[in-house]
């Protein structure tokens, strides 16, 4: 296992948080996440950096919008270069009494639900990026984790941050139009699902709960992600505080997650098959501050990547194998 940070705090933006990553086909890692002053603030930007040979590149720039917050980035990698990034933009921010009621960012206000779903395309694996384009009227709705392509569809994972339901942005044209999936509904509220694919045709989701806090809970879809059973808790804890699912090349699950019903600490990942019988839990970070919003992705040669916010500071790339993960010396099962 190895760990360090994509980059070093920066003093023009202090806070970095909600990163996203993905493996393009050359091996190369792409992230991307949010910073700025604080966190709905209007000089917030999306900053995205390239991990080559086990080098993180210096941030750059990829989405500034003047006079608006921006946030939720999540990456699309298609063919020959393309990669597609989805995003929100704040239109309108709460007044600066709201932003500044509370320094917890589980209290913090923000102008989230009034974000509008935008997307724009790289040509050339994310060095340079065409201008945003709005994919629908839609205040609230907003990213988290990575899409899944289908045969014959896309998935795009969504959630309506008024309503506090999930729902599946669903395109069948290759995402020159999309639609949305039925509402996701659970009794203290759920948001920003993530997906991952089944044998059967299946689709498992885990979502993260709302109100004080809890436990993570889960749906599965029969058909592509149209529609979705009545979701039930997990045994899993969840502080009301963003998780990652992804499904390795050898079948089996992986699960970053705070568990902790209350707290965004400490970090950890999670094995399992698709039984959902989570046999192993590595600590990443554990001790006083945040360490949340975890992002998974494997490259071709089996490796798992993991990228969250630590501290608010800034973020941490975490690299490690499916076997460190499940091996003896792991620490206890669930």
């Amino acid at each position: 296992m190895e760990t360090h940070p994509i980059f070093l705090p920066m003093p023009t933006r202090p806070m970095a948080h909600c990163a996203t990553v993905t493996a393009l086909p050359d091996g190369v890692l792409l992230a991307a996440w949010y910073a700025g002053s604080r966190e709905g603030a209007d000089d917030v930007a999306i900053l995205s950096a390239i991990c080559l040979g086990g080098v993180w590149s210096e941030p750059r720039l990829i989405v500034q919008i003047p006079g608006h917050s921006v946030g939720q980035p999540v990456f699309l990698p298609r063919a020959n270069d393309e990669v597609w990034l989805f995003f929100v933009i704040i239109d309108g921010l709460e007044p600066p009494s709201l932003l500044h009621r509370a320094a917890d960012s589980v209290s913090l206000v923000s102008g989230w639900r009034r974000a509008q779903p935008f997307w724009q395309r790289s040509l050339d694996g994310g060095k340079t990026w065409e201008a945003p384009q709005q994919i629908m009227d839609y205040p609230g709705l907003m990213f988290r984790s990575h899409p899944l392509i289908l045969p014959g569809s896309i998935i795009l994972p969504s959630y309506d941050e008024n309503t506090w339901q999930s729902r599946m942005l669903l395109s069948g044209d290759d995402g020159n139009t999309w639609r949305l999936s039925q509402p996701i509904s659970t009794p203290p509220g759920n948001i920003q699902p993530c997906l991952a694919p089944l044998s059967g045709g299946r689709l498992l989701a885990y979502l993260r709960t709302g109100g004080s806090g809890g436990w993570i809970w889960r749906t599965i879809s029969l058909d592509q992600g149209e529609t979705w059973e009545a979701p039930t808790p997990t045994v899993l804890p969840n502080p009301n505080s963003g998780i990652d699912l992804l499904r390795l090349q050898s079948g089996k699950l992986v699960l970053a997650y705070n568990p902790s019903d209350r707290l965004r600490t400490p970090l950890c990942v999670a094995i399992s098959g698709e039984d959902e019988r989570w046999q192993a839990r590595r600590t990443l970070e554990q001790g006083q501050g945040e360490f949340s919003y975890p992002a998974l992705a494997q490259t071709s040669d089996e490796s798992i990547h993991l990228v969250y916010t630590y501290k608010r500071q800034h973020i941490q790339h975490t690299r490690f194998t499916e076997s460190w993960l499940a091996g003896e010396e792991s620490e206890h099962a669930i």
